[in-house]
């Protein structure tokens, strides 16, 4: 269980790091944006990723504290099993991070963005896969479920419409199925005709 906490807690200090870089790259877009729309629309996911910033910023010194006492490691202590509960949300909050980075892709394509861009995706896709284990490794070891509602993307519930689901993100990554903003499979989903929605 240590090592398995060992690596979420990597895991998660790599993508507060990562949300750092993506938020240096959003901050000109925001305040350059051409109009109202296109500000909100890049507000919104600068926001949403500020917030988890900021649940990463009070979780990672918990988790540190938890690996440094392993009597701290106890399905019965519930300090430990609200920590868990922490982590299985980040699940969530990586899997949304890497769906915003390949929304950006589609903005930032053929510009200087993408190639670090493109890095963050994909050290973040592989990371949410390792969450993923990491987080079934812990269920099993604690016999108990960690998961909820709350915690589990829309691609990954068994009870939603499969048309709602995308499955780079519910799937573990192949070469044939990376992403890329130039797929015909998400042509739909550009930032572009996102923006010609008129609500």
């Amino acid at each position: 269980m240590y090592d398995t906490l060992a690596e979420v807690s990597a895991i998660l200090g790599r993508s507060k790091e990562a949300l750092s870089q993506f938020q240096a790259i959003l901050e000109p877009t925001i305040e350059k944006a051409a109009d109202d729309h296109e500000r909100l629309y890049w507000h919104h996911i600068y926001e949403e990723e500020e917030h988890r910033f900021d649940r990463l910023t009070a979780l990672l010194p918990k988790l540190e504290e938890a690996l440094a006492d392993e009597a701290f490691l106890s399905r019965e202590n519930g300090d430990f099993l609200r920590l868990l509960q922490d982590i299985s949300l980040e699940k969530f909050g990586l899997h949304n991070f890497l769906e915003h980075l390949d929304l950006s892709l589609f903005h930032y394509k053929g510009t200087e963005h993408e190639p670090p861009i493109t890095a963050l995706r994909d050290m973040t896709a592989a990371d949410y896969q390792r969450m993923k284990a990491a987080l079934e490794t812990l269920n099993r070891a604690l016999d108990a479920p960690l998961s909820f509602a709350a915690a589990v993307p829309t691609d990954e519930k068994e009870n939603q419409k499969d048309h709602l689901k995308l499955a780079q993100y519910a799937a573990l990554p192949t070469a044939s199925s990376s992403f890329s903003p130039s797929s015909e499979a998400r042509r739909q989903l550009t930032v572009g005709s996102l923006k010609n929605i008129n609500i």
